[in-house]
């Protein structure tokens, strides 16, 4: 079968958030994978850089904000070399074998880039520990709360991307794997 015949939902993806099957319109595997590279794994990139030039900044003028956590940007950068690994294992293995159908070792690929989503999920908790829930105080300076905020934004991106790809697209695979 191929990846343009499978009919799932999806329509509130452009907002990160996967509709529920009775509301919304089929969709071709294809556009989807287009939007999860474009839509997630480059904003998550370039949010990550600009995430690590913000922490960088507010450790160097620690004097200004104690409560600066040290060691945060390079949290951030073991953080995105993490994803950059997962994000290349996804657009180089599982997406082309998608875009061509699904042959059977799509199943291997696809457990494994869900238990990249657990890997992610879990330093995603640490990074909100060790950035004391993305919350700074209010006398922090605006670069320390525009960090938190970015980190705050970056862990949602991820986790609506992560949702979308576990709800929609593997449950797509799933489907497909059942019907053959």
């Amino acid at each position: 079968m191929r990846p343009q015949a499978i009919d799932l939902t999806w329509t509130k993806v452009r907002d990160g958030d996967p509709a529920p099957a009775n509301d919304a319109a089929p969709f071709d595997v294809t556009s989807l994978l287009e939007r999860i590279v474009e839509r997630y794994h480059r904003t998550h990139l370039r949010d990550l850089a600009s995430a690590i030039a913000l922490a960088d900044e507010a450790e160097n003028s620690r004097a200004s904000d104690p409560t600066c956590p040290p060691g945060l940007g390079d949290h951030l950068r073991r953080l995105a070399a993490g994803l950059e690994a997962q994000q290349r294992r996804e657009e180089f293995s599982l997406f082309p074998l998608l875009r061509i159908g699904t042959p059977r070792c799509v199943a291997f690929v696809t457990r494994q880039m869900m238990d990249d989503h657990v890997d992610m999920e879990l330093r995603l908790d640490a990074l909100r520990r060790f950035n004391s829930g993305h919350r700074p105080s209010f006398e922090a300076p605006l670069g320390r709360q525009a960090l938190s905020f970015l980190c705050r934004k970056l862990e949602a991106d991820l986790k609506a991307h992560a949702r979308l790809e576990h709800e929609v697209l593997y449950a797509a695979l799933v489907q497909q794997r059942m019907d053959a």
